[in-house]
């Protein structure tokens, strides 16, 4: 884009483009004249100079008179600015939890109120805060995290899927993942928990995906098996086997509600709370490096 703006220039420059504008003005008019009339080339001569003198005389006149300083143009280019890039679009990530009241083994320094044996109604010592804790360290790899905190199971386990459902049912748009986050249940045979060369514990995590059995309206289960078992090599990239094998079980597990939809385990109630808080940043990181 060019744009034109009038600006005061220097009066010195402007005489002297006009001074060579106008001799070469006379130059041509001496020409013309010579040719038309030989005989009078001496007087016409003299006249064409006398004429440039006197012309030139007026022109710096006015143009060194204070009083009427010109105008000049000044020639400014415009570059056109580049059109920003937009944003990258901020993923958006659900986390809640089915099994509200999962916890983790009692430790001596960090005593939890137990409704049962490793359940609590405590947020700061169930599976709520693993979940706050790994909503946080997703915010921070830009995501857009809600942490729905909502108690489904009450006072009777065995329907807390239905209640969880409501509340899914409860959200005006999609989100890009759904988690479901619990802790499992140790049995014998199990490892206790992950432990590195240098002597830091880890609780395992592992996913569980629903094949829709048993239900009309059933999960996308291959979508959702085939991310469970990416984000698993991804967990097991960043710590060598860390997490367990996929799971897979009759069901849906609400899973139905969006794809990708997942349950995560991270560790058992023989784990303690501390070990899975550490398996948390390892989680978050191989689920941002899934959309990498």
């Amino acid at each position: 884009m060019i744009r034109f703006k009038v600006v005061r220039a220097s009066r010195v420059l402007l005489v002297l483009a006009l001074i060579a504008l106008l001799a070469v003005a006379g130059f041509i008019l001496a020409r013309y004249v010579t040719a038309r009339q030989d005989a009078a080339q001496g007087a016409n001569a003299s006249l064409v100079q006398v004429t440039e003198a006197k012309t030139l005389s007026v022109f710096a006149s006015a143009l060194l008179a204070p009083e009427e300083e010109p105008d000049g143009i000044e020639v400014e280019v415009l570059r056109p600015t580049a059109t920003p890039a937009p944003a990258p679009k901020r993923r958006a990530v659900l986390i809640y939890h089915t099994h509200t009241h999962e916890a983790y083994e009692q430790v001596s320094d960090d005593p939890y109120d137990a409704l049962e044996a490793w359940r609590t109604s405590d947020e700061g010592h169930s599976v709520v805060r693993v979940g706050r804790e790994l909503a946080n360290d997703l915010e921070a790899l830009g995501f857009d995290v809600t942490h729905d905190v909502t108690d489904h199971e009450g006072d009777a386990l065995s329907t807390a899927y239905e209640r969880s459902l409501k509340t899914l049912e409860s959200y005006d748009h999609p989100f890009d993942l759904y988690i479901d986050l619990h802790r499992d249940a140790w049995s014998r045979g199990m490892a206790m928990r992950y432990l590195t060369e240098d002597g830091a514990a880890f609780a395992q995590p592992m996913l569980l995906i629903g094949n829709g059995e048993g239900f009309t309206e059933k999960p996308d289960y291959e979508a959702n098996l085939a991310f469970a078992e990416r984000l698993t090599d991804k967990i097991n990239a960043i710590q060598p086997g860390l997490c367990k094998d996929v799971l897979t079980k009759d069901g849906r597990y609400n899973q139905h509600i969006g794809t990708p939809a997942v349950l995560i385990e991270v560790g058992h109630n023989k784990n303690t709370l501390a070990e899975a808080l550490a398996t948390v940043p390892v989680l978050a990181r191989a689920i941002a490096d899934m959309y990498e």
